[in-house]
């Protein structure tokens, strides 16, 4: 993936998580189903999960807390992130 698809896979996860922002999270497969939806067929669950992970080492995701099947991980955007989308008006 190029510097510039990454960034705007970061930046369509994070509206995702924003749209949904509940105390549930969404699963990194439904997000990735979004942003397959989105135009990016060939994304894999990998890249998602990768992706996902460099935000919440940005303090703008982050897992949320889950009592049942905390296996099956949910991903929640923070006050960070939302700060973030706020300043650039997305």
């Amino acid at each position: 993936m190029h510097p510039e698809e990454r960034e705007h896979l970061r930046l369509s996860l994070l509206r995702f998580l924003d749209a949904n922002a509940t105390a549930h999270g969404l699963s990194a497969s439904l997000l990735l189903a979004f942003a397959r939806n989105e135009g990016r067929p060939r994304l894999t669950p990998d890249e998602v999960a990768a992706e996902l992970g460099y935000l919440a080492d940005k303090g703008l995701a982050a897992p949320a807390p889950k009592p049942i099947s905390p296996e099956n991980r949910a991903w929640r955007i923070t006050a960070q992130g939302r700060d973030f989308l706020a300043e650039r008006g997305l």
